[in-house]
Parts: C-alpha cells; sequence; structure tokens
C-alpha cells in the first residue's frame, strides 16, 4: 500500500510540475507581418485547421514557449487556445503598420536602375504569404527573371535602394541581386 501511494504522490508531483514549468513557458510577442495584414489564427497547427479568430498588426498574444520550434506557435487568445504561424510574431512590439505595397509602373531596361542610393545595412526577409519566399530578381523590376528565392528570417546585406527596389547582397552565398524593398526587414 505504502508503493501505491508514493507512486500517486509523485504523479501528482509530476503533473504539478509540468503545469508550473508550461505556465512559466508562456511570453508575450507582437503580430508582424510586412504587409501589415492580420494573421490568422487556427484550430490545429496547419494551413488546413479551421480559423477561429485573426490578430490585428502589431497585437499581443500569449505565446506557449513550450511549443515553439518548427512553422507553428500555441497562442492564447480570448476566443481560446489557438496555433499561428510562428514566422509572423517577434519579441518587440513592431513599429508603424506598414502601406500596402503599389504594383510598379512598367519601365524600360534604359532606366531601371535609376533613382537608386547607396545604403549598406543588414536586412531579414519578410515575405508576406504563408508560401513564405521572396524572389530575388537579375534587376529591379518584376519581369526580370529570378535569381533565387529566400525564405523568412534569411539575413541579406541591402547595398542600395530606390526606396521600392534594393539591391541585395547575399554573404553565405555570395549572389547578388535586385529585391522589393517591401519584403526586407532592417535588422537593428
Amino acid at each position: 500500500m505504502g508503493k501505491r501511494v508514493m507512486a500517486i504522490l509523485f504523479t501528482l508531483v509530476l503533473i504539478l510540475g509540468m503545469a508550473v514549468t508550461s505556465s512559466a513557458l508562456a511570453a508575450t510577442m507582437y503580430v508582424y507581418t510586412s504587409n501589415g495584414k492580420s494573421l490568422n489564427v487556427r484550430d490545429y497547427p496547419s494551413k488546413d485547421g479551421n480559423i477561429i479568430t485573426t490578430l490585428a498588426y502589431g497585437a499581443s498574444v500569449e505565446v506557449d514557449q513550450g511549443f515553439v520550434g518548427g512553422a507553428w506557435a500555441r497562442v492564447y487568445t480570448s476566443h481560446g487556445e489557438g496555433y499561428c504561424m510562428y514566422r509572423y510574431l517577434t519579441d518587440s512590439k513592431p513599429g508603424p503598420k506598414p502601406k500596402p505595397t503599389t504594383t510598379p509602373k512598367p519601365t524600360s531596361k534604359s532606366n531601371l536602375y535609376t533613382g537608386f542610393y547607396d545604403t549598406y545595412y543588414e536586412a531579414s526577409v519578410r515575405p508576406s504569404s504563408p508560401g513564405g519566399f521572396v524572389h530575388m530578381r537579375w534587376a529591379p523590376s518584376k519581369s526580370q527573371p529570378i535569381h533565387r528565392d529566400y525564405y523568412n528570417g534569411e539575413t541579406l546585406i541591402v547595398l542600395a535602394s530606390n526606396g521600392e527596389w534594393a539591391q541585395v547582397y547575399d554573404a553565405a552565398n555570395n549572389k547578388s541581386g535586385f529585391m522589393m524593398t517591401a519584403f526586407l526587414s532592417k535588422n537593428y
């Protein structure tokens, strides 16, 4: 009988320890999307899960740090527990909501490179679609061929910009090209 009581007490201590640990692992994070759109919260950690609610750009949310890892995070909202894509959450409150990207006017090849000014800073790739990648192009135009795709969080060096396009350099892969500035977030 003593062993049974000890086993029950041990089980209770384990359960209590897990409850304390999981509550200690909750942290406040903020919604950050490069296009300023809201973030879907789903009932299951998959794009196939039903949307429970949406979180506005910059909204704070409690995140279960014990679940973080991979593409999804467990979050707690006023609508209950749900899951959202982790790449759209940040530890610090984001700045003002970005302005929507306008579709560039067609340009001739002769003036593709006008208006660029020198810059030099490190930036992270921030895709706007759940697919999670941004095209690096050979020249600053959507009609130009794709040089390489970059995924959320990859780091590039911005060498020059004209406000709409940035000339970027990937030091890790020794690649250079052009990317729309709306999909880059300056690393501070």
